[in-house]
């Protein structure tokens, strides 16, 4: 059986459901998976610089009302 899975601190989690009792001692095959290669990290850069304009106008919109998001909750987390 080969399954996906997440690493958080000592825990992984896996993607799906896999039919294994709990407690039972199962074997754990680490390869390191990355998320996309190098050439697709390239071609995404390259693809986000021909956008074109009227939506990367859009795209800036949002980021900037995720700013703002971003602002309103670090002031929410501030003591008074």
């Amino acid at each position: 059986m080969k399954i996906k899975g997440i690493k958080r601190g000592r825990t992984i989690k896996t993607l799906e459901e896999i039919n294994v009792p709990d407690d039972a001692e199962v074997l754990v095959e680490i390869q390191d998976v990355p998320l996309i290669t190098e050439e697709q990290r390239r071609q995404r850069i390259k693809d986000l610089f021909t956008i074109p304009l009227e939506d990367r106008e859009e795209w800036i919109k949002i980021g900037e009302e995720l700013d703002r998001d971003r602002h309103a909750d670090f002031e929410k987390q501030q003591p008074r």
